[in-house]
């Protein structure tokens, strides 16, 4: 982690943390500062499965931050079953960050007084990581790890400087998410990922038959033993 008025911090993953992220699908983001997607806080653990569906595409991520947030973001490649798959420059973009000579890469005007870090698009793609919970496996990109100086809205930008067209998945935040809610929809974060990738769920049939099968043979057990217990007491 780099504190903010450090050198710009863009560098490649050293290690993948993919637990405790809530996936975001379907979002629609803007291609403007104005129109970006929006985020409540850039704090907790999130996975955007995003798309270019055009060439020179541009998605723009937003949310309100204070001074002193760590601003956390990494690109991962989706190995997709079907489909193809997009490999997006980023950059974050705040007030006062860290200089980055690739400011002006960045697609877009960006305000007086702000500032952006830029990650490029990974020149090799290496050994790809594979998700515990959905078996899906990802090729991590570079990461983006910083903090704010002041207070304002600081912006994820994610495009492509090769007009390519795909699936892409971006990794934000760094607190889990501790709450009963998040841990009681993994089954449904399985199912959805796991479609989202091109990848069978016929598991979860099985297990859904299976789970019904268990609670088929304890009612017929407890049926069992209720007329047991209403015989033996009408023969006393």
């Amino acid at each position: 982690m780099t504190e903010a008025g450090d050198e710009a911090d863009a560098r490649p993953s050293s290690g993948v943390d993919l637990a405790g992220s809530v996936p975001v699908f379907g979002s629609r983001p803007g291609n403007q500062l104005v129109d970006g997607e929006s985020f409540t806080d850039f704090s907790r653990k999130r996975l955007l499965f995003g798309a270019f569906g055009g060439f020179g595409e541009t998605h723009v991520y937003r949310v309100d931050c204070k001074a002193g947030d760590r601003l956390r973001a990494q690109m991962f490649v989706p190995v997709l079953a079907q489909g193809l798959a997009a490999a997006p420059a980023i950059a974050v973009v705040a007030r006062s960050l860290p200089y980055s000579a690739d400011m002006h890469e960045v697609p877009l005007e960006l305000p007086r007084g702000y500032s952006a870090i830029v990650a490029p698009p990974p020149t090799e793609l290496l050994q790809p990581v594979k998700d515990v919970l959905t078996r899906a496996r990802y090729f991590p990109g570079p990461t983006i790890d910083t903090r704010t100086l002041v207070g304002g809205r600081c912006y994820l930008v994610v495009w492509s400087r090769d007009n390519q067209m795909g699936k892409y998945v971006m990794s934000i935040g760094h607190r889990w998410h501790l709450r009963w809610s998040y841990w009681a929809q993994l089954p449904f974060y399985w199912w959805r990922i796991r479609g989202w990738f091109g990848l069978s769920r016929q598991a979860a049939l099985y297990v859904a038959a299976g789970a019904l099968l268990v609670a088929l043979a304890g009612a017929a057990l407890v049926r069992r033993g209720g007329r047991g217990g209403r015989t033996e007491g009408g023969s006393e």
